[in-house]
């Protein structure tokens, strides 16, 4: 896989963690690409974890 693209997945994941940190909705992702969207929501379900396990 070349670096660039897993860059991309990465930052995809990254972003989706942040969105679930400060609580947004899965509902606003914002891509439209199934792996990029994949990653994104991984990010997100990591995140709504992480936020159970401090409250």
């Amino acid at each position: 896989m070349k670096r660039q693209k897993r860059d991309r997945l990465s930052r995809a994941h990254q972003r989706g963690y942040q969105a679930g940190i400060t609580g947004r909705s899965k509902e606003m992702c914002p891509y439209q690409s199934l792996n990029q969207r994949s990653h994104w929501m991984g990010g997100w379900r990591d995140a709504m974890e992480d936020r159970a396990l401090t409250a």
